[in-house]
Parts: structure tokens; sequence; C-alpha cells
């Protein structure tokens, strides 16, 4: 996304080449040009079109690796585990629901 690709271009992937998959959201309220690793925040809290991520990779074919990436300064003054766990619950939930359509 930062990089300025699509998330179409997924879809043009061999299964194969991607076995761990780092997932966070991003605000809609920063630009893409401008967005950085400080501004990540959970899976299912932003604008990035998750469901539509995780259908392309689940339809790629493979086992896939869902790691929770977060670089959010607001996160590290948090209870390390209660961010796990919150992080672990909302992955969970958003891939639950691109699954189920």
């Amino acid at each position: 996304y930062r990089g300025g690709s699509g998330f179409d271009s997924l879809q043009l992937i061999n299964g194969r080449a991607i076995e761990v998959f780092h997932l966070n959201d991003y605000p809609a309220s920063i630009p893409s040009e401008e967005i950085m690793d400080k501004d990540r925040i959970y899976p299912g809290d932003g604008d990035a079109p998750i469901k539509k991520v995780i259908q392309s990779l689940q339809a790629m074919g493979g086992p896939k690796v869902l790691s929770l990436e977060l670089f959010n300064r607001s996160y590290w003054e948090q209870d390390a585990m209660k961010v796990a766990k919150t992080g672990l619950k909302k992955m969970k939930e958003v891939v639950k629901e691109a699954l189920k359509e």
C-alpha cells in the first residue's frame, strides 16, 4: 500500500510465494504517500480492504501464516499481553468475516 501498488496485484502472485503475511490496518485520515509504520493500527479498525486481501490470500492457495505487525507507539505504552490479545482477537474477527463471504 505504502509503495503505491494496489492490493489487486496479490492475485498475480503464485500462492507458494507467500508463506507469511504481515497484517495490520491503517487510518483513512492519512494519505497513502504520508502513512508511516507508526500509523499502523489493529486489523479492522481502519480503512484497508482487509477482507479482500484475506480472500485473495485464500484464493491463491497454500497455507499462510498471518503475523500481526504494529509499530504504533500508543500500543507500546499499553500492557503487552493486552495488546497481543486484542490484536489476535481482531485478526480472528476479520479473517472469520472475510471467509464467510
